[in-house]
């Protein structure tokens, strides 16, 4: 009778065990499989593999230009420009509605055809060695502006706010011994990704990620 009181415990055992293994295993298909790919963060990381893949479409869809630079001109435009101005007020009008073309343009070219944006090779062999004269967008190019980890990302935070997000990136410049946190704005598509409408520190990030 202890005997099978011993072996009933046991069964017991195995189905509790077992079922902790099946409820884990859902959880961590949930968390990698559906969490994950719906998260702003792993949004970042789609841009990042379209830039790779030459996909312009795919990183452009998740990035709103227009938003982006209709932020930026009104956030920063009174910096350059003299908005008091009928001229300067026709800048900023002009810049609202011409530049997200011009940029989205830009920035297509250098997804699909990156070699183009590099400036002309130096003819002198040591100049061409020495990275520190080569400019960020060469760097960039080369895939060594964070490979040789001149700069580096050192850490990533979001915080969600139904359907809008700030993604918060940590970017370290080594040659510099600078840090910046960077935020990046982003919103829902509604299909499971994110999109980015504002970068509030663009400025901070043209700076970290200068050589």
């Amino acid at each position: 009778m202890k005997g099978f009181a011993v072996n009933k415990f046991n069964s017991k055992g195995v189905i509790i065990a077992l079922i902790i293994a099946i409820v884990g295993a859902m959880a961590a298909a949930w968390y990698f499989l559906w969490y994950l790919p719906h998260t702003p963060a792993y949004t970042l990381k789609i841009i990042h593999q379209a830039v790779q893949d030459k996909d312009a479409d795919e990183a452009l869809r998740h990035v709103d230009i227009k938003s982006i630079i209709k932020n930026i001109v009104e956030r920063e435009g009174n910096k350059y420009v003299d908005t008091s101005t009928p001229l300067g007020k026709a800048t900023i009008a002009a810049t609202k509605t011409f530049g997200p073309a011009l940029i989205e343009d830009v920035i297509r070219t250098y997804i699909e055809d990156p070699d183009s944006f590099k400036s002309e090779s130096p003819t002198n062999d040591t100049t061409t060695a020495n990275d520190d004269n080569k400019s960020m967008v060469d760097r960039l190019i080369e895939g060594r502006l964070f490979k040789e980890h001149d700069v580096e990302v050192k850490n990533l935070k979001s915080e969600d706010n139904d359907d809008t997000a700030t993604v918060t990136v940590t970017i370290q410049n080594n040659k510099k011994n600078m840090t910046k946190d960077i935020r990046v704005l982003m919103r829902h598509l509604g299909d499971g990704t994110w999109v980015i409408y504002d970068i509030p520190d663009i400025e901070d990030l043209y700076t970290i990620t200068r050589k």
